[in-house]
Formats: C-alpha cells, sequence, structure tokens
C-alpha cells in the first residue's frame, strides 16, 4: 500500500513538473513576440500590404518596428528617395551599425 502511494506521488511530482517547465517555457517565447523580437525582417510580401511590388510609407507605417520612427528607417531604405521602397532596396538595405560605447 506504502509502495503504491509513493509510487503515485512520484507520477503527480513528475507531471507536475513537466508542466511547470511547459508553461515557463511557452511564457519565455511568447514574452519575445509581445516585445516584437523576431528573427530577421518580415517578408517583404508581408510589408506590401497591397500587393503591388512596392512599398510605400503609410503601408510601411502599418507595421511595428523594435526601435526607431518609421519614417527615417524608410528613407534609409528609399536608396533613390522616390518615395517608395522595392523588394531589391529593401534585400540590399544595410542598417546602421550601433555606435559601442
Amino acid at each position: 500500500m506504502l509502495k503504491t502511494l509513493l509510487s503515485a506521488a512520484l507520477v503527480s511530482s513528475m507531471t507536475l513538473l513537466s508542466i511547470q517547465a511547459m508553461a515557463y517555457s511557452d511564457s519565455d517565447s511568447e514574452k519575445g513576440q509581445e516585445r516584437g523580437e523576431r528573427r530577421g525582417p518580415p517578408a517583404f510580401t508581408e510589408l506590401d500590404i497591397d500587393g503591388d511590388g512596392s512599398l510605400t510609407l503609410a503601408e510601411f507605417q502599418e507595421h511595428a518596428i523594435p526601435r526607431g520612427d518609421h519614417e527615417t528607417i524608410f528613407n534609409h531604405i528609399d536608396a533613390d528617395s522616390d518615395g517608395i521602397v522595392t523588394e531589391d532596396e529593401m534585400k540590399n538595405h544595410k542598417p546602421p551599425r550601433r555606435q559601442r560605447h
């Protein structure tokens, strides 16, 4: 009888630990998503809301950015300063490097 109770307690403890570990890992990934973290920039087609093959400032402003303001970043990407970002401009854009202190 005691052996059965100990086995049941061990199984219960292991189950609770597993559930707790899964909940902890899920909350970490959700926190990263809440902060807007992702692995690299979004696909051009995701940004191009109307699907016309070019990106306007208005379309760009519909998406969250990690830092800076939309207009400044858009103007950095718009290599020929025509007010439209093409997929090539997006691919060839190199973000400015952070200055180290």
